[in-house]
């Protein structure tokens, strides 16, 4: 431990020559000068090891005992800090740093965000830059608390937002909210009916009357199960009992048919690269975006604009430093001429991404495609014919209240 303490105040190793040398070590021993390190090189001459601080004093200690006393070297913390002090340069420059750092410190160079899943992490951090989070800004100036509430306002998506600050970082912790269930309206009253054309394959009626069976032919409109229940009278009675009104209900799978028809021109423009190009550099900063540009497109012509951006990294955590290239690539549009089979099979591919959206994932399945194509004025037409099974009954809202019995005549219309 003593030996670390030496070498952070410093340290000098001198030589110390005179008749008597030894009256020098009992006045350090007098005066309590703690010295190490003592090597006798001859009877009249030695060294040894002494503080810096002490160094002063040993001089006049050594005039004491009319010995030469000579300075070999000096080392440690001390030492090197004594030699800095004719280096004004290099001090103002680490004073400047160090003022730098202090004050540089305190902005923030990175924000994260974490937590989220389906909210991008782009509309969060743009939330946050309104409210003056973001990368340069002035850290102690910045309401932790009151900031992440009037974010948690205008991100309804999120249901916990909080907001660290460490240094130059920003953490942000999100949690994202749970949709609430849609709830059912059980008060309107409400038919099934038919959203296409199609055979009826299976019909089952949860809630309502059931108005076709198993095999029966419907055409878009009509009501499938309808939401009207006729209440029948007791045997013997002649009293109309009326209709009781009911949200109604059911699962209808039917054989369909459909047509989807789609078109694209075989002739087309394409590019055609002139081979100039310009680069145009900015570098970004914190805040600020400098170019080192005027002119920022290719005069009298096409081009294509292609960016890229290098950010800087510090382990492993972007700065808010980077260098931005822009490529500018000139071009003209030639015609050209598409494939035919080409053409047809990209219209095919859309077609049945056209009818997979239409069945919706999971709820409906493709029995059978056909596709008819032709070639008009230049146009091709792909059209395709396609056999499926899928639930066709949409619910129709009705006049009325659910649970309410109307007389005969009086049940509100059927939706046609």
């Amino acid at each position: 431990m003593k030996k670390l303490i030496n070498l952070l105040l410093g340290y000098g190793q001198v030589r110390v020559t005179g008749a008597y040398p030894e009256r020098l070590l009992n006045l350090c021993a007098q005066h309590r000068l703690p010295f190490w390190r003592l090597e006798w090189l001859d009877e009249t001459t030695f060294t040894f090891r002494i503080g810096l601080r002490d160094l002063e004093r040993l001089e006049e200690l050594a005039d004491r005992a009319m010995c030469q006393l000579q300075v070999l070297a000096q080392r440690g913390g001390g030492a090197a800090a004594g030699h800095l002090k004719k280096r004004w340069g290099f001090l103002l420059g680490l004073a400047i740093c160090l003022a730098a750092v202090s004050v540089l410190s305190r902005f923030l160079l990175v924000v994260e965000v974490t937590g989220n899943e389906t909210v991008p992490t782009a509309v969060i951090l743009s939330e946050l830059r309104r409210l003056g989070v973001r990368p340069g800004a002035y850290g102690p100036s910045i309401d932790e608390k009151e900031t992440a509430n009037e974010a948690l306002i205008h991100l309804p998506q999120l249901s916990f937002l909080a907001i660290n600050i460490y240094g130059t970082r920003a953490q942000v912790l999100v949690e994202e909210a749970v949709k609430a269930p849609q709830l059912l309206d059980e008060k309107t009253p409400a038919d099934v009916v038919a959203d296409v054309d199609g055979i009826i394959l299976d019909i089952h009626a949860s809630a309502g009357r059931a108005m076709f069976s198993d095999g029966d032919i419907v055409t878009k409109g009509e009501v499938l199960i309808s939401g009207a229940m006729e209440l029948y009278e007791p045997e013997g009675s002649s009293v109309d009992m009326g209709y009781l009104m009911v949200r109604a209900a059911g699962t209808v799978t039917a054989r369909t048919w459909r047509t989807l028809e789609e078109t694209i021109p075989l002739t087309t423009r394409e590019k055609s690269y002139t081979g100039q190009e310009k680069k145009l550099y900015s570098l970004r900063f914190l805040w600020g975006q400098f170019d080192f540009f005027e002119n920022s497109s290719i005069s009298g012509g096409m081009y294509d604009k292609i960016t890229q951006t290098d950010d800087l990294t510090l382990f492993g955590r972007t700065l808010p430093v980077g260098l931005t290239i822009t490529t500018l690539r000139e071009y003209t549009l030639e015609e050209g001429a598409l494939e035919e089979a080409q053409a047809e099979e990209q219209l095919r591919q859309l077609l049945l991404q056209r009818l997979e959206a239409i069945l919706g994932p999971g709820e409906g399945k493709v029995l059978r495609t056909d596709f008819v194509t032709r070639v008009e004025d230049g146009t091709l037409t792909v059209t395709l014919l396609a056999e499926c099974e899928e639930e066709i009954g949409k619910t129709v809202e009705r006049e009325g209240e659910t649970g309410r019995i109307y007389g005969e005549g009086s049940a509100p219309e059927e939706n046609e």
